[in-house]
């Protein structure tokens, strides 16, 4: 089984929505209070084939998470990197996604690479971990998961 990666489309709004409204998703990496639905999720695809790098994970062909880029201070050189994985997580699929899609931006001439983590996402703290991102620095308090503020890490990792 092989990950691999297209191009996200307006169409795909309805399974990144599904995804982004999972409770385990909104608590590990989204703010809790957002409302996703899939025309926000329709106009953010749109958007964000104009400013940076979204693409679907797959596995085998099926769709299984997506993985967005977005640069900082110039276009291709710095990027922050957000991910999920949907009902297929916890199945070690995320090392090779992150893996996969460093090389890439690596190979496009990307000098860092930025991922911020909430302080109870551990597995994608172990994720970056293993693909040799660097834990930075700690924003205290810098996010509300609903019932009280918790830490995000900043990583990062420079080709």
């Amino acid at each position: 089984m092989e990950i691999g990666f297209r191009d996200i489309e307006p169409e795909d709004a309805h399974l990144i929505a599904r995804w982004k409204n999972d409770p385990y998703i909104k608590k590990m990496a989204l703010d809790p209070a957002d409302e996703i639905t899939v025309e926000k999720e329709m106009k953010d695809i749109e958007r964000a084939m104009d400013e940076g790098l979204y693409l679907m994970v797959q596995l085998d062909g099926e769709d299984i998470g997506y993985v967005r880029v977005n640069w900082v201070y110039g276009k291709g050189k710095i990027a922050w990197l957000r991910f999920a994985l949907g009902e297929r997580r916890g199945e070690g699929y995320g090392v090779e996604m992150i893996q996969k899609i460093s090389e890439y931006l690596f190979e496009m001439g990307c000098v860092r690479i930025e991922a911020e983590v909430y302080s109870e996402n551990i597995p994608s703290q172990k994720v970056l971990e293993k693909n040799g991102f660097v834990k930075e620095g700690t924003k205290r308090k810098a996010y509300f998961d609903g019932d009280k503020y918790a830490d995000v890490y900043v990583y990062g990792k420079v080709g």
